[in-house]
Formats: C-alpha cells, sequence, structure tokens
C-alpha cells in the first residue's frame, strides 16, 4: 500500500503544481503584487492627491483688496507668487467668480493652473496676463465642487502650472474668501416645508 501511495506522489503533486505558487519556470515564487493600499496611494499620486502633503514653502498670506473686491496672496516677504480674488458680478443678478493669478512667465507656465490638495484636485485654464510682472491667470465659478476642495484642504497646497510647482499653507484667510465667495444654500420653498411638516404630522396621526 505504501508503494502505490509513493508512486502516486509525482501525479499528485504535478495536479496541485498551479495551486503552490512557484510558476516560474527556474522554479522561484513569483513576485507578489501590490496590496490594496499601496495601489490606492500609487493611484492618488498618478492623480495628483497626496496623503501626505509635502511642506508648505516660508511665507505668508496677506488680505487686501482689488479694484474694491477682496482678495488674499502668498508669498515670500517682498514678493507676491499667488494671489486669489473674489470679484464680484458686475450686476445683482450676476453672480461671483474666483479669480487666480499666479506669478509666472508664460514660457515656464502650462494651460492651467492646478491646485492639488489631501481632499481634492481643482484645475482652472490660464492664460498670460498683460502686467509688468509676468504673470498667469483665469477664473472659476466658485460654486463648481472643485472649489470646496481648498476650502476642505489640510495643511498644505500644490499650486502647479506646467513644470512649476509651489506648495503653500492653507491659511484660514485663504479658505475664508473662497467661502465667502461661494454662494450661500438656497433656502427650502415655505410651501414645501409646510407641506413636508404636514405629511410628518398625518403619518405620526395614523400611528
Amino acid at each position: 500500500m505504501r508503494l502505490i501511495l509513493l508512486a502516486l506522489l509525482p501525479a499528485a503533486l504535478a495536479a496541485c503544481g498551479d495551486s503552490t505558487g512557484y510558476s516560474n519556470e527556474d522554479g522561484t515564487m513569483p513576485a507578489p503584487g501590490p496590496t490594496m493600499e499601496e495601489a490606492a496611494a500609487e493611484a492618488e499620486s498618478n492623480a495628483g492627491v497626496s496623503r501626505e502633503m509635502p511642506e508648505p514653502m516660508e511665507g505668508s498670506w496677506t488680505t487686501s483688496t482689488d479694484r474694491g473686491d477682496p482678495s488674499v496672496s502668498f508669498g515670500p516677504e517682498g514678493e507676491t507668487l499667488l494671489t486669489l480674488i473674489c470679484r464680484s458680478g458686475a450686476t445683482e443678478d450676476e453672480s461671483n467668480s474666483l479669480v487666480i493669478q499666479r506669478a509666472l512667465s508664460e514660457s515656464e507656465a502650462g494651460e492651467s493652473i492646478d491646485f492639488l490638495t489631501s481632499a481634492g484636485n481643482v484645475s482652472i485654464d490660464a492664460v498670460a496676463l498683460e502686467t509688468e510682472t509676468p504673470m498667469i491667470g483665469g477664473s472659476i465659478d466658485p460654486a463648481a465642487n472643485g472649489v470646496a476642495t481648498l476650502i476642505n484642504a489640510g495643511d498644505a497646497i500644490r499650486v502647479r502650472s506646467g513644470s512649476d510647482e509651489i506648495v503653500v499653507p492653507a491659511d484660514d484667510a485663504m479658505k475664508t474668501l473662497v467661502s465667502d465667495c461661494r454662494p450661500e444654500p438656497e433656502a427650502q420653498p415655505e410651501e414645501e416645508a409646510e407641506g413636508e411638516e404636514g405629511e410628518t404630522a398625518e403619518e405620526e396621526s395614523e400611528e
């Protein structure tokens, strides 16, 4: 009986060969694939989102106004690298716009200004501005979903255009300007609210 089992052993091993994990010709174990955590981190890196943001550069945010509209600017002392302006509408019916200006020459810049944060990303189309200091700029509807990532950003924000990138602190002054520039949530119509209250009262009375 023992001899029979020994004779059958090679065939049994051959049948189970695929389940051993030694699929390489030289009999070595193939390299393990990435874990779910590693795959997620790689996908976030490719998308520009980073769980661990780099340290922000030295500098500070200052509040000011631009043609009467509130603005915040960032840069080291005596220099402005980035400006955000909440541009009010020309009329009461026209909504605000969030204007972005980045001190960067057209040759160095790309076609957009990209904000990469731990909460997500937002990209703004940019063009060269006619200013004494080389700058690019663009605007976006502050109600856009991506703009909320600036408010919810962690400690740092990567600002990228073309091959140029700076890392700025996610300061409260910047977040406040963006938040105030966004439209207020629409109030629920009174008729609908009263109708819902009535339906709730009827359901409770039936119970």
